[in-house]
């Protein structure tokens, strides 16, 4: 008898998600030895170069978009597939998910056993719950009789076993040990994510480097941008000319390899988003030694260990911003050594580390 099968079903995913929570679980579960694993999306194999790579021997089954509905598709693929399957992992478990997952359990003859990733973040504090209802006992039953949750960070997590009818499991997103860690740091600010998008808040940083003296410092901002940016680039240096040789905006880099170096020989990293669901750019960057500059979510707070590995700011506060940055390259705040930022990283968020407490969740009763 062979391995069981893990399925992951994400049907809007792209070949980014590859090297996110959504490939990565599948991915790392199955080189780790646990599970035989699988991954479908609605896009074809030939976009997704990452499963060559990045993935390369995870297993892909494409979903048919036979429906505008997307719990409809997955219903009519879980027909198809479900007898070939173990354990079946999604995201954001809806009613009506629950309700299909719930199903197929009795299809199966309770042989199936899913599992969600809530993807949850700090605005489900704000959820009221009432459980004396009809609708919360319902809830109550169907979900934690279909399958197993997870949630990113430890306060939403302890929220949800107090209060909702959801039972769940903390378990962070990760990262892949790279081999770039012997990389020599040099003084580099480092800020990645997608420029031209409004919520990942780059005017903040941009506002806050117009205003400290980067001194001898270079700082890289990764990421794409669309041409309407490059007009708030152009700008940006046409006000603050003495900056052009000392701030490059690389655009898109899809190789992970090459955004591999730019962590490992930078010693700060800035996250300046106005909310994240977890930050993985925030745990790839302590992966890499990097000490975290961040705006102050719920996520950064955790995952900084409440500021033992990093700075946080109040969101869109660019005057703090450039003070924090201001006394990090005066030397005037003292920072952990990046082996002990590792060190804390491979103990908390490294995949081999994080599949194998999620294997012993779903192999428990």
């Amino acid at each position: 008898m062979g391995k069981k099968k893990f399925h992951c079903i994400f049907p809007i995913g792209q070949n980014v998600h590859l090297v996110k929570d959504v490939g990565m679980i599948p991915y790392m579960l199955q080189k780790e030895g646990y599970y035989e694993s699988y991954i479908s999306f609605y896009e074809k194999p030939e976009n997704l170069p990452y499963l060559k790579n990045e993935v390369k021997g995870l297993h892909y089954k494409p979903i048919k978009k036979v429906f505008k509905n997307e719990d409809l598709n997955i219903f009519l693929f879980l027909l198809c597939h479900f007898w070939s399957m173990n354990y079946i992992m999604m995201f954001h478990p809806s009613f009506k998910k629950i309700l299909i997952s719930f199903l197929f359990k009795i299809l199966s003859f309770n042989r199936l056993k899913f599992y969600f990733k809530m993807d949850a973040n700090d605005a489900f504090l704000n959820e009221k719950f009432y459980p004396k209802s009809i609708n919360y006992k319902i809830r109550n039953f169907l979900y934690n009789k279909t399958g197993k949750f997870t949630v990113e960070t430890n306060k939403v997590a302890n929220f949800i076993n107090e209060f909702s009818y959801i039972n769940v499991s903390f378990l962070p997103n990760g990262f892949i040990k790279s081999s770039k860690n012997n990389t020599p740091k040099e003084n580099r600010l480092l800020w990645v994510g997608r420029v031209s998008g409004e919520e990942k808040g780059i005017k903040y940083f941009l506002s806050a480097l117009s205003n400290i003296d980067l001194k001898n410092w270079k700082v890289d901002i990764v990421g794409p941008y669309d041409s309407s940016f490059s007009e708030t680039i152009d700008n940006f240096f046409l006000n603050a000319p003495g900056l052009k040789g000392k701030i490059e905006f690389t655009g898109n880099i899809s190789s992970r390899e090459l955004l591999d170096e730019y962590y490992a020989k930078s010693k700060i990293f800035v996250l300046t988003s106005k909310y994240e669901s977890f930050g993985l750019v925030l745990v790839e960057a302590l992966a890499h030694g990097n000490f975290l500059v961040s705006s102050d979510l719920l996520p950064a707070q955790e995952i900084s260990s409440f500021g033992k590995f990093g700075e946080l700011f109040p969101i869109g506060d660019s005057q703090k911003l450039s003070s924090i940055l201001q006394d990090i390259i005066d030397e005037k705040m003292h920072l952990p050594s990046a082996e002990s930022i590792m060190e804390y990283a491979e103990q908390n968020y490294d995949w081999r580390v994080l599949v194998k407490r999620l294997y012993e969740l779903l192999e428990s009763k």
